[in-house]
C-alpha cells in the first residue's frame, strides 16, 4: 500500500512538473512571437522598409543563383516567392493589429495599420528586383 502511494505521488509530481515546463515553454514562445511582430512593425513604421529577417534569406538565394550563373527567370522566381512571403507576413501583421489592442490608443493603432497597408501596397506594386535590394529593409515609400 505504501509503495502504491509513493508511486502515485511520484507520478503526480512528474505530471505537475511536465505541466509547469510546458506552460513556461508556451509562455516564452508567445512572448517571442509577440515581440517579433512588434519589432517588425516598429521597423516598418520607423525605417519605412521591410525587416532584414524577411529580406535577407531571399537576398542570399539570389546571390547563390548569381554565383552559379543562374538565369534571370530563376532569380525572378525567387523574387516572386519573396513577394508572396512578404505579403503573407504583412497580411498576418495587419490582421494581428486589427484584432488585438496592443497599442496605447486607437490613433496609434490606426497609424500603425496605415503604415503596414502602405508597405503592403508597395510590395504589390514593386518590381521583384526592388524587393531584394539592400535598400528594401530601409526604404521610404514612393
Amino acid at each position: 500500500m505504501l509503495k502504491l502511494v509513493l508511486v502515485s505521488a511520484v507520478g503526480l509530481a512528474a505530471c505537475v512538473l511536465l505541466i509547469k515546463v510546458l506552460s513556461d515553454w508556451g509562455e516564452r514562445q508567445f512572448v517571442r512571437a509577440i515581440g517579433a511582430r512588434l519589432s517588425d512593425a516598429e521597423h516598418i513604421v520607423n525605417e519605412g522598409g521591410l525587416p532584414d529577417a524577411w529580406v535577407q534569406p531571399f537576398r542570399e538565394r539570389i546571390e547563390a543563383i548569381q554565383r552559379k550563373g543562374g538565369s534571370e527567370s530563376q532569380m525572378e522566381h525567387v523574387g516572386q516567392q519573396a513577394r508572396q512571403r512578404y505579403l503573407r507576413n504583412l497580411d498576418g501583421m495587419i490582421k494581428f493589429f486589427q484584432e488585438r489592442n496592443v497599442t496605447d490608443g486607437e490613433e496609434t493603432r490606426q497609424f500603425l495599420l496605415s503604415a503596414l497597408k502602405e508597405r503592403r501596397d508597395w510590395v504589390v506594386a514593386a518590381a521583384w528586383q526592388d524587393l531584394l535590394t539592400p535598400e528594401t529593409s530601409a526604404q521610404e515609400s514612393d
